[in-house]
């Protein structure tokens, strides 16, 4: 197993243990909407391409995606956020209850829409984004509305992921009393992070960024990084913000772990055998580890189900999701 001495028996009971575990998800919903056409001429109106819509599909999106991908993997999600009281709010509350996901949690907002992303694409290939968003902080009624849905179903949990997109929902009250009430009761907590709240994340168990936002996360700019110099900044971020562990992607390079206890770094090379869209592949990867820790996998055996699930989200357009079967085929478990 990648020469990491791993047991594909302990793996294998990883796996089977999802069907027992409940995580919460908090963070921002959406929406995201894909155009699939084909482009055969240009606009005579500017010098742009024409594209004939053939189709339209609708998929959950930020934490919805998240939500799904445990959903999908046997987990029993929770959901604390916000949509709005729009058509596009009964789309994703509907998209949720198929995919057996309790919709309680979600508050209905008359101050701000329904997060929605359209993607637009000719051959597979995106042409342009148009985001229909309200990116503003919800007000102190909405916070505390959130907070006592989150300690409601808290007690039921074995775990927490904050999906950070920076819409609004995720802000420094909500994420104080998240990881205070996490601490205090040694619950298992992992953040999908934003730029704009890094130094709110100290103490939690564990933050999955990519490369550009490890460096964003220390202040450095960005570029492409040896294998020695990743490790020199995962370090820093470790120490910075007194991870239990961090995870951070790198693309191609496969992922990088850091276990402050022991101390302990490991690189994952890519599993991935082809690449078609990248699109939700950080959800994946903060779902399947998080699925894995609080089943009873160490955090290696957790990184190890997350870098194979990434590779199977990734051969897929547009944002996918696996299930246990798949899991356990590419990591050549029977």
């Amino acid at each position: 197993m990648q020469d990491l001495n791993l047991s594909p028996e302990r793996l294998k009971k990883v796996v089977e243990n999802f069907r027992s575990t409940s995580i919460i998800v908090v963070g921002d919903v959406m929406i995201d909407e894909y155009l699939w056409g084909d482009v055969k001429r240009i606009s005579p109106e500017a010098p742009v391409p024409v594209v004939e819509v053939e189709s339209v599909s609708r998929r959950l999106g930020g934490a919805a995606n998240v939500v799904q991908n445990l959903s999908k993997l046997g987990i029993k999600p929770f959901l604390i956020s916000v949509c709005g009281k729009d058509e596009n709010g009964v789309l994703l509350k509907t998209s949720l209850g198929g995919i057996g996901c309790c919709t309680d949690g979600v508050l209905c907002s008359e101050n701000r829409p329904t997060t929605i992303k359209t993607r637009i694409l000719a051959r597979h290939q995106q042409i342009v984004r148009a985001d229909r968003e309200l990116i503003k902080d919800l007000d102190e009624k909405e916070c505390n509305t959130l907070w006592c849905k989150y300690e409601h179903f808290f007690k039921s949990c074995q775990g927490t992921i904050i999906s950070d997109y920076g819409k609004g929902v995720i802000s420094k009250q909500i994420l104080g009393q998240i990881v205070e009430k996490c601490s205090r009761a040694e619950r298992f907590v992992a953040i999908d992070p934003k730029d704009r709240h890094f130094d709110l994340y100290k103490g939690v168990s564990v933050v999955t960024p990519n490369l550009k936002e490890a460096h964003v996360m220390l202040g450095v700019p960005y570029r492409n990084c040896s294998d020695e110099e990743v490790m020199a900044l995962g370090w820093k971020i470790v120490d910075k913000l007194s991870l239990s562990f961090l995870l951070i992607t790198l693309s191609e390079r496969g992922m990088a772990l850091f276990e402050n206890r022991e101390r302990k770094y490991t690189h994952l090379p890519t599993v991935a055998r082809k690449v078609f869209d990248v699109t939700g592949a950080g959800d994946t990867v903060i779902s399947v580890f998080s699925a894995s820790v609080t089943s009873g996998a160490t955090p290696l055996e957790a990184a190890y189900l997350a870098n194979h699930a990434a590779g199977l989200t990734v051969a897929e357009l547009g944002t996918a999701s696996v299930d246990p079967e798949a899991l356990l085929k590419e990591c050549g478990i029977q």
